[in-house]
């Protein structure tokens, strides 16, 4: 395993362990994720017709919305 994957199952693990969550949901994972610095700052590479692509500045904020606002993340 990379670091950086042992660093994404820890940040995975420790949200569902301070959020009292077994599987979190799609929106809880993209947020661990920006949480640990990720950003959107390249095209994407995948042709989705239903999705719009976008980028945003690489020091964008982590913000993420969710329809929780009681989930918590450790740091």
């Amino acid at each position: 395993m990379t670091p950086e994957q042992f660093l994404f199952v820890a940040a995975i693990d420790a949200y569902k362990r301070v959020n009292h969550v077994p599987y979190p949901t799609w929106t809880q994972v993209l947020e661990v994720i920006r949480k640990l610095g990720y950003r959107k700052t390249a095209a994407s590479t995948l042709n989705l017709a239903n999705a719009e692509d976008w980028i945003e500045a690489p020091d964008t904020p982590a913000f993420v919305v969710t329809t929780d606002d009681t989930q918590a993340m450790p740091g």
